[in-house]
């Protein structure tokens, strides 16, 4: 009887200690998949549609906002730079393209942190190549780690080229220079 009861304890523990690890998993299936552009907010934040949203917007199921991963795009109030930005991004993804969305596993503000490739080119590093947008310097390191190196290369030829937020005529006032 107490052997039992024994076996019936470390079988509800083993049970409870895989389902815990199975929540700090993020499934495969979430951390990369494709999704339709629904809208763009700004420079940088912006809302798709796809199969599975790990933070469901507006209480949509498959309606997320994404925050681009690595980068800073200029707010709204930002001008000129706000409007360049997020008519740009209108340009390299309009409202209905299909999309991969690469999850980070992080989030800011109910946003998915992620990287947005279309035809296999970082729209992000497209974004801060143009001088768009500079990098999330504080983030750069644990959410591009593998990439950061082109990130910076990109950053570096778009302040060469006095492009965009870097122009030194009218520079945006809260692009950062990363080490």
């Amino acid at each position: 009887m107490k052997t039992r009861k024994i076996s019936l304890i470390l079988a509800i523990i083993s049970c409870g200690i895989l389902i815990i690890l199975s929540l700090l998993k993020t499934p495969q299936s979430l951390a990369t998949q494709q999704a339709r552009i629904s809208r763009i907010i700004d420079g940088d934040t912006l809302e798709v549609t796809m199969s599975q949203c790990r933070i469901p917007w507006e209480g949509n199921s498959q309606l997320c906002r994404l925050q681009l991963a690595c980068i800073d795009g200029p707010d709204y109030g930002d001008s000129p730079f706000f409007e360049a930005a997020k008519n740009r991004l209108e340009t390299l993804i309009p409202r209905g393209t299909i999309v991969l969305v690469s999850d980070t596993g992080k989030s800011s503000r109910q946003r998915i942190v992620a990287e947005v490739f279309k035809d296999n080119t970082s729209i992000n590093l497209q974004l801060v190549s143009e001088g768009k947008a500079s990098l999330f310097c504080k983030h750069l390191n644990d959410t591009c780690p593998n990439s950061k190196t082109t990130y910076l290369n990109a950053q570096n030829s778009a302040i060469q080229r006095d492009l965009g937020v870097w122009n030194s005529q009218q520079s945006w006032e809260k692009s950062r220079i990363c080490n």
